[in-house]
């Protein structure tokens, strides 16, 4: 059984057998449940969305296309959505914005009157002060992928003034003081560096070839500042 006639049946399963554990997933496929988790995300970032619920009745199930996502969120939870959601209008430069505006009228709409008239007293009588920022460009999803694939990639990218061209592997994303910037492995001098996404001019798939960065991360990026012997 190939990769993808593997991952169809597995589409299957769950949608004949509500709820079923990877573990469950992996006896009756007969692969191990590492493989069940990797397969999974594959479908995932292939569109298909599959929801997994925890605990003892827990398992795995497919959410119908379109279906709204649900969060069970106590008072406290909600409020603390309500004001974060709000005070982000303030200063984020993410290329959400609609999308958050939309979360707070419905935030504003939900059915729970006593949470609803709480939320509007926060409306009416908190002011976040607004930040003219411009929007990230709509690379800053794409980076997201790119971070986690972890392909070698042709960046364009201007620093110092300069127009820069180089095979990177992208690491994180990091978020300072509202400003966005990405983290790079440069192949070419064996070192990582940060870059201001605002500055990438364009990204492209480049040559095959496997460079080993998955012992680098966002918190310890730091460490491989200075060119090492990492890209040979």
């Amino acid at each position: 059984m190939n990769k993808v006639e593997r991952q169809n049946k597995l589409i299957q399963f769950i949608e004949t057998n509500d709820q079923l554990t990877a573990t469950q997933l992996a006896k009756k496929l007969e692969v191990s449940k590492r493989t069940i988790l990797r397969d999974i995300q594959d479908l995932e970032n292939q569109g298909v969305q599959i929801i997994a619920k925890q605990g003892v009745l827990g398992g795995y199930r497919i959410q119908p296309d379109h279906s709204p996502i649900k969060l069970e969120l106590t008072e406290d939870q909600m409020l603390a959505l309500f004001m974060t959601l709000n005070e982000s209008q303030s200063y984020t430069k993410l290329p959400y914005r609609k999308e958050i505006q939309q979360l707070i009228k419905k935030c504003l709409n939900q059915p729970a009157t006593h949470i609803r008239r709480i939320l509007k007293r926060m409306d009416r009588y908190i002011k976040f002060e607004s930040n003219p920022n411009e929007a990230l460009p709509h690379t800053f999803s794409d980076l997201l992928i790119y971070c986690a694939e972890r392909n070698v990639m042709l960046a364009e990218y201007e620093m110092n003034g300069t127009l820069e061209k180089e095979n990177v592997i992208f690491i994180g994303l990091i978020c300072r003081k509202a400003d966005w910037h990405v983290v790079i492995f440069d192949i070419g001098r064996g070192n990582t560096k940060e870059i201001s996404i605002a500055d990438i001019k364009d990204i492209s798939y480049s040559f095959q070839k496997t460079v080993k960065t998955h012992d680098i991360s966002i918190y310890n990026y730091q460490k491989f500042l200075n060119p090492t012997d990492s890209a040979n």
